[in-house]
């Protein structure tokens, strides 16, 4: 349910245009710098024995602290705060699945966090192709 918005934020500027897509485009960013912060705040409860607890904790607060700085950079420049956003989803994927110790064991899990951060990535791109687009 979560990827509705992703989805829906990110087409709705080639089908409407002008003001709705503007609007559509900061959603997008709020959003995902929303998610971002809830999903660095995870990190903070994986149980870990392998790793040091406190560095998930540092990991999962600058997650959240950049969610924050993709908010602030989504009223100054959009582009930005997408770009960012695409690097901070494949980020924060590449940290789980080094750092969770429980991610390897639970397949399903992690197969859905593959394919939700493949689809997430290709709303930010289409989202930044929009905006690139010299017809938009």
């Amino acid at each position: 349910m979560g990827f509705i918005p992703f989805c829906s934020f990110s087409i709705t500027p080639w089908i409407f245009g002008g003001e709705i897509a503007n609007y559509s485009i900061l959603a997008l960013s709020f959003y995902s710098s929303m998610i971002l912060s809830f999903l660095g705040g995870m990190s903070w409860g994986w149980s870990d024995n392998n790793y040091s607890q406190s560095l998930n904790l540092i990991y999962g607060i600058s997650f959240s602290l950049f969610g924050c700085l993709i908010l602030g950079m989504t009223f100054i420049n959009p582009m930005s705060a997408l770009s960012l956003s695409l690097v901070g989803f494949n980020a924060f994927y590449y940290f789980e699945s080094k750092r969770d110790i429980l991610f390897d064991q639970k397949v399903e899990y992690k197969e859905l966090r593959k394919n939700l951060t493949v689809l997430v990535s290709i709303c930010f791109l289409v989202t930044i192709a929009y905006i690139v687009n010299p017809y938009s």
